[in-house]
C-alpha cells in the first residue's frame, strides 16, 4: 500500500462507463486545509458539466474518507462556481463563515462537511 492509499490523500480519473476516457478528476488534497482534515477536489470538462459525475465522485471520495476514519472534510470554491456549490450542497457541506478574498479571481468560499 503506498503512502498516498494510506492517507487517503488522492486525485482519481473520472471517465463514463459507456465510454472511458477522462472526463474530470475528483479526490482530497491538502491544499488550504490540513491532511487530517482535507479539502475535497473536484473539476469536469464542460462538456460533461451537470450531468450528475461530480455528485457520483464526490460520494464516493466522502464514503473512502470516512473509511480512513476522517470526521470532517473541507471545499473551497469561488463565489462564481454555482455548479460546485450545487454539487457541495447535494454531500452535506455547510458555509463555515470563512472568506479568502481574492479580488482577481473572486474570493472563495470555505466549506466543511462533518463526516
Amino acid at each position: 500500500m503506498t503512502e498516498s492509499e494510506r492517507s487517503g490523500l488522492w486525485l482519481l480519473a473520472i471517465e463514463r462507463k459507456s465510454a472511458p476516457g477522462f472526463i474530470g478528476y475528483c479526490g482530497l488534497t491538502v491544499g488550504a486545509a490540513t491532511e487530517a482534515e482535507p479539502e475535497i477536489a473536484f473539476e469536469l470538462f464542460r462538456a460533461h458539466q451537470g450531468q450528475g459525475f461530480a455528485t457520483e465522485a464526490a460520494i464516493a471520495v466522502l464514503d473512502a474518507a470516512r473509511a480512513t476514519g476522517r470526521s470532517r472534510l473541507w471545499a473551497t470554491v469561488r463565489v462564481w462556481n454555482a455548479a460546485s456549490f450545487n454539487v457541495l450542497a447535494k454531500l452535506g457541506f455547510l458555509d463555515s463563515g470563512r472568506r479568502t478574498i481574492d479580488p482577481v479571481h473572486g474570493d472563495t468560499t470555505w466549506m466543511s462537511c462533518n463526516l
